[in-house]
This record gives structure tokens, sequence and C-alpha cells, in this order.
């Protein structure tokens, strides 16, 4: 989106005041929300913007009602609509009917062995004034189409695993809006989408932000879509409201360690050839190594219906191959084939070199996009460190919790972690433990799939960065799923273009990012945000 949304009519009424609200730790600490004030009237989008671990989701998740496990409420109010969501009483009067959420991962609302028409229509009797039959179908009705989906029985009869990734997002969108809530809270919605998808669920979104007399609150880290239909912004910083001010409409934003330059390609992506840094002179000398992940005539199916065909590529010793393609294309079943975690797949995938051979068996590991489904909710840091370390290492105890205080200084985080459970923990705290629960395995190959797409671009870029630290301190080879070309270009040894299951291109990332060969690789570019490769001035 690259203007501004036109100025809504802002009603008077105050839907939302959130004053002094202050969140920290239930066995002690330091707050993790600290004082925070703001109202939201009719009409209003405010956004909020801040690196991973400010505080953002717990604002968010605080006019819900919702206090993540082992934090607590130390100060302050929140009332929506003259309602209080931390009474339980008052939160049932709001919730979805008054206030309704959509998080970073908005199709896990849905529920799996329900149909798509059901799940709407129970929204509906439950949240709005629509309760005989008729009238509940014509709402479901309005609803689909209103957020650009077919209204008729053969999509209301779909399951969700029968939806496209875009199509459930639609559905957890409908769902939201069945109540006609007054006040919509937004946790960065679109993270976990391609650009593709992204684009087409935020110019949704914007249009239904513009409807109306809603209220909504919307936590992002893109500063372009929060400058076309934010009213204001406020910036946390440690906990703390640091600022506040106007959005600025469609501004750069660095998604890499691509640097700024001129020129122009396809859509108005900046594609030139990049001056090699050390740490990819490093990354060539490593692929110099014998050895690797081979993948042979790899073949998969969801049900009986065919994902990948036939494919077969190389992942040298030490190197990154970075995995690009549409939404759908296949990225992820070829990710959790190569960890062995489809089960509906042939063909040979084995890794030769230092380290063993042969069956891949433990020596490739997977690291999910969902750090916070990978961990177990319920277990501290340290409990889920020391597991592998003892059943896959055969360490004891004391080796093994000397052991787990060693990774997670190897992906940079304190020791004061390891009594936490993962929702007390930031989202790049959950992906550096995640990491180093990986690590303790002792893989040779890291599959990386999609691990920065719900991080700010900062922590991002530290994530990143850990993963290059790790290649060159350990001699890890990995494999990254990813729909930020500019984080492939700056990051990775060669390219895996993925087209309907298909590999299309391949190459290094060099060539393939700046000539490419087959149309899906051009229209990837021509969608990308911002800078993919520029040149040094």
């Amino acid at each position: 989106m690259t203007g501004r949304t036109p100025p809504r009519t802002r009603a008077t009424e105050t839907v939302a005041e959130v004053d002094g609200l202050t969140l920290g730790p239930v066995a002690g600490g330091p707050p993790v929300l600290r004082d925070a004030c703001l109202s939201l009237s009719a009409g209003q989008v405010l956004g909020v913007v801040g690196r991973s671990g400010s505080g953002k989701s717990s604002l968010a998740h605080g006019l819900l009602g919702h206090v993540r496990p082992g934090l607590e409420v130390r100060a302050g109010t929140v009332r929506v609509t003259g309602l209080d969501p931390f009474d339980r009483a008052d939160a049932r009067r709001l919730r979805g009917r008054v206030v309704s959420f959509l998080g970073q991962d908005p199709a896990s609302s849905l529920n799996p062995a329900l149909r798509i028409g059901g799940q709407i229509a129970e929204a509906v009797r439950l949240r709005s004034a629509a309760k005989d039959r008729d009238g509940v179908r014509a709402r479901v009705g309005e609803l689909l189409l209103s957020v650009r989906l077919p209204a008729d029985r053969e999509f209301r009869g779909r399951l969700p695993g029968q939806l496209s990734g875009g199509q459930a997002q639609r559905v957890a969108l409908a769902l939201a809006l069945a109540g006609r809530p007054k006040l919509l809270v937004l946790d960065e919605p679109t993270s976990g989408l391609d650009p593709a998808l992204a684009d087409g669920m935020r110019a949704l979104l914007a249009e239904v932000l513009c409807q109306g007399d809603r209220a909504a609150l919307l936590v992002s880290h893109d500063p372009a879509w929060l400058g076309s239909v934010a009213d204001d912004v406020i910036r946390l910083d440690a906990g703390r409201i640091a600022g506040r001010g106007t959005p600025v409409a469609s501004p750069s934003v660095p998604r890499s360690r691509a640097a700024p330059g001129g020129g122009a390609h396809g859509g108005g992506v900046r594609v030139a050839a990049a001056e090699p840094d050390v740490a990819r002179v490093n990354a060539a000398a490593r692929v110099a190594v014998a050895g690797g992940l081979s993948v042979r005539r790899l073949h998969a199916v969801h049900g009986r219906v065919p994902v990948l065909h036939d494919i077969s590529l190389t992942v040298p010793a030490g190197s990154c191959t970075a995995v690009v393609g549409a939404s759908g294309s296949g990225k992820t079943t070829l990710a959790r084939c190569l960890a062995g975690l489809h089960p509906k797949a042939s063909g040979t995938v084995e890794w030769s070199g230092a380290g063993g051979s042969g069956d891949r068996g433990a020596l490739v590991h997977l690291v999910a996009q969902d750090a916070r489904g990978a961990l177990n909710p319920r277990e501290s840091v340290g409990v889920a460190l020391t597991r592998p370390l003892r059943g896959v290492g055969g360490l004891p105890a004391r080796a093994a919790s000397d052991e787990a205080v060693r990774l997670l200084g190897r992906v940079g985080l304190d020791t004061d972690v390891l009594g936490r459970r993962p929702g007390e923990l930031s989202g790049g705290q959950r992906q550096r433990v995640a990491l180093a629960r990986t690590l303790a395995a002792a893989p040779r190959v890291l599959v990386c799939d999609e691990i920065t797409s719900a991080l700010d671009p900062e922590t991002a870029g530290r994530v990143l960065d850990l993963l290059d630290s790790l290649r060159r301190t350990l001699g890890l080879t990995v494999v990254m799923v990813t729909h930020d070309l500019a984080a492939a270009a700056g990051r990775a040894d060669q390219v895996v273009v993925l087209d309907e299951g298909r590999v299309v291109e391949a190459g290094r990332a060099d060539r393939v990012l700046v000539d490419p060969e087959h149309p899906a690789t051009r229209n990837l570019l021509a969608r990308a945000d911002g800078p993919v490769l520029t040149a040094p001035d």
C-alpha cells in the first residue's frame, strides 16, 4: 500500500482506556510493561511499534484482559466501553461481542474438525443478535463475502485443512468480525505470510478498519502499513511508551543487511551485483568442504494430493541454502521432508561428510516457524534443554545442566531464562531457545522454516546473525526456508526456487536474484518489499 487511507470521520465516543497499566513477573523482577496509558476513540486506529520484547503483545493482550503465564497485573486499570476485561463477568460480556482479537497466526483459531460454515455460524449465534436459522445463514454469507471469500455451499462445507493459507486467514478474520466488535486488536496478523498474501491481507484489513466507527489497536513492525492505516503510533521500548506521533506513509523499510542504492528491477525492486562481504567469502570457502545434504527424486503428498514433484538438490556442507517460493509452493513440506517429519514421502535424503553419513537420522533437525508451538508451554527452558542432552547425548544430570547453560550463552541468552516457561519469553527469546534446544541434539544440518517471520526487523537480523555465527563456529549446514528475498540475498550461498511443488530455478544467490531465468522467480522479485541485492556506492 503506497498512500494513506482517506481520513475517517472520528466519533467522540471513547472505546478503550488504559491508565497506568504495569505488568511484571509473578516471582518478582523488572516489569515487562510499565505505566502504559492510552485512549482509543471510535473510528481511531492506533499503531504500536517496538522491538521484540518491548511489551507490544503484553499491551495488546491487556485490552482483552489476558496476561501471559508467569505475569501479573501490578498496577493500573483497563476499561473497554466502561467494562473491566480483567473482571470475569465483564470479560464474558466483552469478548467477541465488544472486542475481538486477530493474532500472529489467525488460522490457528480455526477448529480443524469443524466445517467453515459451521464455525462461523456458531460465532454468529454466540456473539450477535442473529439467532434464527435464516438470519444466521444470511450473516454467515455476508461475513464470507466481506472478507472476499465465496459464500456458496461448497466453500462453507470445507474443513480448515482444505483451505489455502490466505483463505484460512480470511476465515479467521470473519470469525473475529462475527459479533460486530467495537474494538479490534490486531497483533502482527500478517507476519507469517509471503509478500503476496501479506499484501492482500493488509489491503483487506485496511478496508475493514475504515468501515464504520470501529476502533483498532494494530501491533506491527511494518511502518509502511502503519503509515497507510493508522491515525497515531506509539513506540514501546523496554516496556515503556517511549514516543507518540503521526505515522509516515510508505517509508523505506530495510528487511536485511542489504544496503540502499539506486536502480530498479521488476516492480521497483533494486537488484544489482553486490560485493561479497567477509561472511559470504568465508561461507564460499566452506562450500568447498566435501559432503553435504543430498536430495534425490523426492516426492510428497498430502492425503492423495501430490505437493512435491521429483525434487533433487544438493546442499554443500557448511553452506546456507535459501528455499523461496510463493505461498503453497511446497516450501514447508520440503522442510519437513528434509527433517524426516513428513510421512508420505518417497525418494532419498542423505547426509555425507563430517559427523556421520548415510540416512539423515538425527543429523538433520527442523527449527519451526512457531517457536511457541514447538516448545512445551508447561516446561521450563531448563527442562527443554536438558531433556535432549540427557536422552540423545547421554549426559548425566549435572553435566546436562552445565551444557544447557553453555548452549544459552551460545545463542546469546542469560541463565535467568532457565526457570521461565515459553509464555514468559519474548518472540526473539523463544526463537533462540528453540535454536539452543536443536543444538542440544548435535545436528549437522539446521532446517529453518520461516524462523524470523514473526519478529521485528532488528530482532530478525540478530537471529540471522546468530545462524551465521553458528555456521562459522560449529560448521553447521543451514537450509533457510523464507519469503524474505533480502534475507536470502544477504545470507545464502545458493537459492532454490519452488513453484507448485517443483524446483524451477536454483543457483548462486547473486545469480538467481540478479538475473532470474524463470517467470516464478521474476514474479517473486516483483512482489518483494524493498531492496533485494544492491550495489555498493
